[in-house]
């Protein structure tokens, strides 16, 4: 499947084997920021002149192409050339398995809706497929849409009332206060944004507490309409969110 995670080392062999290789270090924020790759790297490992990043990139495209990132040739091009004895590689590692192996990417080609859920977890199903399920990659979607900034925001918020820290309580409120909360309004943005690129209905799933009782719209506590989904089960068009997450 072309949209499935790839595991790689990007290696780079210095011309100057004594030289620390700072210069690179800004290049996985950079391959993280423009949408090509999972979570940042934290180290870039020297090892007998060359440099060796391990990377997790977002799909096949992304492994061949970050190269030709207009970003990344902007920064890093000529340090690439002044820098290196020889043409950098990129290696696809077989024999790593990644827990992203899990996730199943959307290969419909009239997906009918989508479902963007707030995060909770790193590498948790944040866009998905209202038919198969299926994630839908970041490098599918615009740069100038905003959504890794909202997720990041989504996952502070979340983990501070998860933790039962000394900010649960605002971090409860925020992200329960579905008309006017900052978080959920910035939700709102990414939600019609993300309809109007794709051209497909986007329902907005909030965050409950006790989800099993969210069984009516949380806006206008209509009944909504039967999803097809198991989870959840019913999606309000007036109001553009998914809910009841019930089993009943």
């Amino acid at each position: 499947m072309n949209d499935k995670p790839v595991a790689s080392k990007i290696i780079l062999t210095l011309a100057d084997e004594d030289a620390t290789g700072e210069e690179f270090i800004g290049l996985s924020t950079t391959l993280y920021q423009q949408n090509l790759i999972y979570s940042e790297p934290r180290e870039l490992r020297k090892k007998e002149g060359k440099l060796e990043l391990s990377v997790i990139f977002q799909d096949i495209s992304s492994f061949n192409n970050w190269k030709s990132n207009p970003e990344v040739i902007a920064y890093f091009s000529p340090r690439f050339n002044a820098f290196l004895t020889e043409e950098l590689k990129t290696v696809q590692e077989l024999d790593v398995i990644i827990e992203l192996d899990n996730v199943v990417n959307c290969t419909c080609d009239k997906p009918g809706f989508y479902i963007l859920n707030g995060r909770s977890m790193p590498f948790s199903d944040e866009l998905m497929c209202g038919i198969c399920v299926g994630n839908i990659p970041y490098s599918r979607i615009p740069l100038d849409i905003k959504i890794e900034n909202w997720q990041k925001h989504h996952q502070r918020i979340y983990l501070n009332w998860l933790e039962s820290s000394f900010f649960e309580k605002e971090a409860l409120k925020e992200l329960t206060s579905y008309r006017k909360g900052k978080l959920n309004i910035e939700g709102e943005k990414i939600r019609k944004q993300l309809a109007a690129f794709f051209g497909y209905p986007v329902y907005l799933k909030f965050f409950v507490e006790n989800p099993d009782e969210n069984n009516t719209c949380l806006i206008c506590n209509g009944p909504g309409e039967v999803s097809g989904l198991k989870r959840p089960r019913k999606i309000c068009k007036n109001c553009n969110i998914a809910f009841c997450f019930s089993d009943l």
